[in-house]
């Protein structure tokens, strides 16, 4: 009788795997940061899929200066752009995110979340939707997620629910994810879900690693907030380099 029922918990992986890889489309997010110390931000984000694989990057970036309390704080983001790459058939991740003004290639996996699925429902847009919450590296988050949409993926790292996730946000209602647009029968060359080209040549570090750049960054800009400039003309000046806030607390 076990035996039986190992057949058919391997068949069901191997029909969920190959499902998923013949998914091909586009997925559109907005994401929306309201942080005290910064204006609301919104970015808008764009999900490839294709070969059980998927890649999120941003549709743009800005820079944005700030005066709080006298004192300017900054936010510099230049250079390469940010990506999430995610590999379902080996549960790998693979993504660029920002460490002050440069990125930083990190490797992860997919296996992060612990799902709990409520029997609360909702209408989103079009979608039938299901509540699910998680606790993910230090915040609680709430996910609205859709059956009617045979994709297991969401979001920057978020997936791993029996559908697609449409609303996502922290309870703190820092961040939040939204659903804009998807269209699974867009046409798009397959080697767009990919490393990006930039990134070849880059060295990528663990999620670890990356934790342990983040503390120096930070300090050493505590460090360079206690520098205090002297213009030309007299004037004296001091400011501190803020890296924008995290969905992951270090």
């Amino acid at each position: 009788m076990r035996s039986w029922y190992k057949i058919l918990l391997i068949a069901l992986v191997v029909y969920n795997v190959q499902a998923n890889a013949q998914i091909k489309g586009i997925i559109n997010y907005k994401f929306t940061i309201s942080d005290k110390e910064f204006p609301s931000n919104s970015v808008n984000y764009i999900v490839y899929l294709s070969n059980n694989k998927s890649i999120e990057i941003a549709t743009a970036s800005a820079i944005k200066t700030q005066d709080i309390d006298e004192r300017t704080r900054t936010v510099v983001i230049k250079g390469k752009e940010g990506f999430v790459f995610k590999d379902f058939k080996i549960k790998k991740m693979i993504l660029a995110d920002y460490l002050g003004i440069r990125t930083q290639l990190i490797t992860d996996t997919l296996q992060n979340f612990k799902w709990t699925i409520t029997r609360e429902k909702r209408k989103i847009s079009k979608f039938n939707c299901i509540k699910a919450t998680t606790k993910f590296r230090g915040r609680n988050y709430i996910a609205w997620f859709t059956e009617d949409v045979p994709v297991q993926n969401g979001p920057w790292k978020f997936c791993g629910l029996p559908g697609l996730i449409v609303n996502l946000n922290d309870n703190e209602l820092i961040f939040n994810y939204e659903l804009t647009g998807i269209n699974l029968k867009a046409k798009f060359n397959d080697n767009i879900v990919s490393i990006p080209y930039e990134y070849t040549k880059d060295k990528a570090i663990s999620h670890n690693q990356f934790i342990k750049r983040y503390h120096r960054a930070v300090l050493n800009n505590k460090k360079m907030a206690n520098v205090v400039e002297t213009g030309n003309d007299g004037s004296v000046s001091s400011g501190e380099i803020v890296l924008p806030i995290k969905m992951e607390k270090f």
